[in-house]
């Protein structure tokens, strides 16, 4: 086997595990009036299908006495023997696959709370301000209040073990049970607070308070945070030293990554960070203390998996997004069929949506979520399927009306399949996205879609072809704006730019334009060797067409590589040497620059769509010429036309 540590069976604790690969705690959204529902429960056990060892459910809150929030998140609560059949299915499920599953179990939210439930106001281990709305401060939980939420932290435990679950996970990074731990939240002068010991004491009770319910040998795996990501929280020295004083409790485990929501980029790392962003960190934890060690963040493939493992830097790898790309990322690469794998792209589409109380989705997985509703099926009857560009919208519907047993053919008018996917796979850091593409190619291949490249099609050609339907998926052309100078040698379209470098890039250039393809374009040129960056806006923001999970990265990214950024500028003229600007006061400026980028959007090139209306029985229109957009509902428009036809 070519992966033998990863996928040697193991011991964590008491608990036998088919393999070392761990399905991170990730929230989907997919619960309804906060319980479980087919959603939740079948996308669980399509992962414990596709191979994991151990499932770590997403938030579970202990109680909603003494802390209800957050309270639009949708975490289920198991405090009741009545909520036991909702996590019974779930866990009966992924055992009749083989994996075995933790229940993430949370004390409280603290200063993470959201919309405020009158008369009850958050509460937390010292007066301090919500993340969300810093004018509002938690309440200073009593001592009463504190043995309640331990009361009902082993209540919900030994629930939990009835409902059929093999370990409790204690929930201690980020909510409330990090606020206490942590004296940047914890400022208490009592004996919950001061001292590390006291910080821990805590997360000693819930422990013992669990241990009291579930029993001396069930599994328990503590989930803490390397370091918070900020100046003022606390650092990996301080995290060591409490996994030490974890020993004496007979752990099972932890869960340790980097980060806090005051540090998402560590706690859910985008692609302009780098591969394993906690491995270094979580091995300094493992060489002081002798617990087995969970680490995740940012681990890219199986190939670097066996490595930290066999490194002895890790015990367990944490696998997250790679499973909400495809559910069967541990199954294929045991078997050798890595180029099956669907890479996750980092683009955390899944996660943002989640923050904005949408269900999780996935920009390259359109069945994620779905798993429900059973795989796509047969057509009753094969059609001629003409599919009209070659991009991840016509690529994805392809793939899936072959699956139905259509006969398709897929024309694109270049050399090439990928469509704006291709440029947007060039920049180092979107190593996931190129991997996006060659699968979606691979797929295209292996079901035999015939594929016509350097092809035009027009009206004719559609008539001519006779196909019983038609997809329309042109997508969409750079919009350069109507400025002198603007079709001068020293002008790219970025599109072109990212495709097809040329060595006639000079060191100082200007990209205009700064929205997601204007900074990419902004950090491909850095990785370039180009000295001087300089990317203008002309709205107040850059990055301002960027979601809001992967922003904060990517302008700390912009910032760390050196652009010069400067919004509020727009485009007035290009000159053979730079370009011309005017600020919101209608002041010029120029700036020097051997090579101008424009990268200033895209505009829809849906002519064809709307010439072959009544000319043929079905047609449909996906992607970007129907409006230029994220890939994400270009994917899911496609599949769901492929479900119709």
């Amino acid at each position: 086997m070519k992966y033998e540590k990863l996928f040697e069976p193991v011991k964590m604790g008491n608990l036998n595990l088919r393999n070392r690969i761990v399905l991170s705690p990730m929230h989907t959204n997919f619960t309804v009036d906060n319980k479980y529902t087919e959603r939740y429960i079948e996308y669980y056990k399509e992962r414990a299908k596709g191979g994991a060892g151990l499932i770590i459910t997403a938030h579970v809150m202990a109680e909603v006495e003494v802390d209800p929030y957050p309270a639009t998140f949708g975490y289920p609560t198991l405090d009741s023997a009545s909520e036991i059949k909702y996590f019974a299915e779930l866990t009966e499920g992924v055992h009749e696959h083989g994996a075995k599953i933790a229940i993430e179990l949370s004390p409280g939210t603290g200063r993470l709370a959201d919309e405020i439930i009158p008369g009850k106001p958050p509460v937390g281990p010292s007066e301090i301000s919500l993340l969300l709305m810093p004018d509002i401060k938690t309440r200073i939980l009593t001592k009463d209040e504190i043995k309640k939420l331990v009361e009902n932290y082993g209540r919900a435990a030994g629930l939990a073990k009835r409902a059929g679950f093999d370990a409790i996970y204690v929930h201690f990074l980020a909510y409330l049970g990090d606020q206490f731990l942590s004296s940047c939240w914890n400022k208490r002068e009592d004996e919950y607070g001061g001292s590390i010991e006291n910080r821990m004491r805590f997360l000693f009770e819930c422990i013992e308070s669990a241990r009291a319910q579930v029993g001396n040998d069930f599994p328990i795996i503590v989930g803490l945070a390397l370091d918070h990501g900020f100046p003022e929280g606390r650092q990996l020295e301080e995290t060591i030293e409490m996994v030490k004083r974890l020993e004496k409790l007979d752990i099972s485990a932890v869960h340790l990554r980097r980060g806090s929501y005051d540090g998402m980029n560590l706690l859910i790392p985008t692609a302009y960070m780098e591969d394993g962003i906690s491995v270094d960190y979580a091995y300094e934890v493992k060489k002081a203390a002798n617990i087995p060690v969970i680490v995740d963040g940012n681990l890219p493939d199986a190939e670097y998996c066996e490595k930290i493992l066999k490194d002895g830097k890790t015990d367990f790898v944490g696998i997250g997004r790679p499973f909400i790309a495809d559910p069967y990322w541990a199954k294929k690469f045991q078997e050798g069929k890595n180029n099956e794998i669907l890479p996750c792209i980092r683009c955390m589409q899944c996660i943002d949506r989640v923050f904005f109380s949408r269900y999780s989705a996935c920009s390259v997985n359109p069945e994620y979520g779905l798993e429900y509703q059973g795989k796509i099926r047969k057509a009753a009857k094969s059609k001629k399927v003409l599919v009209v560009g070659g991009g991840p919208a016509g690529m994805t519907a392809a793939k899936y009306l072959a699956e139905k047993g259509h006969e398709v053919t897929l024309v694109e008018k270049s050399s090439r399949l990928g469509g704006h996917l291709f440029e947007a796979a060039v920049p180092e850091c979107k190593k996931g996205t190129q991997g996006y593409l060659e699968w979606l190619k691979h797929q295209v291949n292996k079901l035999n879609v015939n594929v016509k490249l350097n092809t035009e099609v027009n009206q004719e050609f559609v008539l001519d072809f006779k196909a019983d339907a038609v997809v329309v998926s042109t997508g969409s052309v750079p919009q350069i704006p109507k400025v002198p100078g603007v079709e001068g040698t020293n002008v790219k379209a970025a599109s072109n730019l990212l495709a097809d470098f040329t060595d006639d890039v000079k060191d100082d250039v200007v990209v205009v334009g700064a929205g997601l393809v204007g900074c990419e374009t902004a950090l491909f040129l850095k990785d370039k060797g180009k000295k001087n960056v300089t990317l203008i806006e002309m709205l107040p923001e850059i990055a301002y067409d960027v979601i809001y999970m992967a922003r904060f990265s990517l302008l700390g990214e912009l910032a760390q590589r050196g652009v010069n950024l400067r919004p509020g500028l727009k485009l007035k003229e290009v000159t053979a040497d730079g370009i011309v600007a005017e600020d919101q006061n209608g002041n010029t400026e120029r700036i020097k620059a051997g090579t101008v980028v424009i990268a200033t959007g895209l505009k829809s090139d849906g002519s064809l769509y709307d010439r072959i209306q009544g000319e043929v029985n079905e047609v449909y229109q996906i992607g970007d010429c129907i409006k230029p957009r994220n890939f994400i509902e270009a994917v899911h428009e496609a599949y769901e036309i492929a479900k119709m036809i």
